[in-house]
C-alpha cells in the first residue's frame, strides 16, 4: 500500500520532468542515442529555450564527443574538465547537476517518504502528501545550502 502511494506520488512529482531534462548533462546519456542530441528536448532548462549561438556551438561539440563512458562518472569532475572546451555549457551543467532532484537527496527524500507513506497513514489526502513533499524538499535544500 505504501509503495503504491509512493509510486503514484513520484510519477506525478513536479521535479520529475526537470530531472529527466538534466540527464542531458550526463555524457553517457547523450552518447547512448542520437535522439538525445536534440537540445529542444530539454527546454525545461531555461537557457535551452532561447540558446545563444555560443551555447548551440558548444552543444554540438558536446554531442559530437566520442569519449569512453565509464560506468561510474563524477559529473562535477567531468564538467570541471570541460570548462576550457565548453565554458558556457560547463557553467550550466555545474549549476544543474547540483540541483537536489538527484543522487543522495532523492535517497533522503525516499527515507522521509517511507515514514509519510507508511501503511499506518492510510487516510492521507493527496493535498497532505503534496504539502509534506514540499516540506521535505525545503528540508533537503536547506541541507544542501548549509
Amino acid at each position: 500500500m505504501a509503495y503504491e502511494k509512493c509510486e503514484k506520488h513520484i510519477s506525478h512529482h513536479p521535479a520529475l520532468l526537470l530531472f529527466k531534462a538534466i540527464q542531458c548533462f550526463d555524457p553517457r546519456f547523450i552518447q547512448s542515442n542520437a535522439i538525445n542530441h536534440n537540445m529542444s528536448n530539454y527546454r525545461l532548462i531555461e537557457e535551452f529555450c532561447s540558446p545563444t549561438d555560443i551555447l548551440i556551438q558548444e552543444w554540438a561539440i558536446y554531442c559530437g564527443l566520442n569519449e569512453l563512458a565509464e560506468e561510474l562518472i563524477d559529473l562535477d569532475v567531468y564538467w570541471q574538465g570541460k570548462i576550457h572546451l565548453l565554458p558556457e555549457l560547463s557553467t550550466l551543467a555545474l549549476i544543474y547537476i547540483w540541483l537536489p532532484v538527484s543522487g543522495v537527496d532523492v535517497e533522503r527524500s525516499f527515507s522521509s517518504y517511507k515514514s509519510i507513506l507508511s501503511d499506518r497513514r492510510i487516510a492521507l489526502k493527496e493535498e497532505s502528501i503534496q504539502m509534506l513533499n514540499f516540506f521535505i524538499l525545503i528540508w533537503v535544500i536547506s541541507i544542501m545550502i548549509y
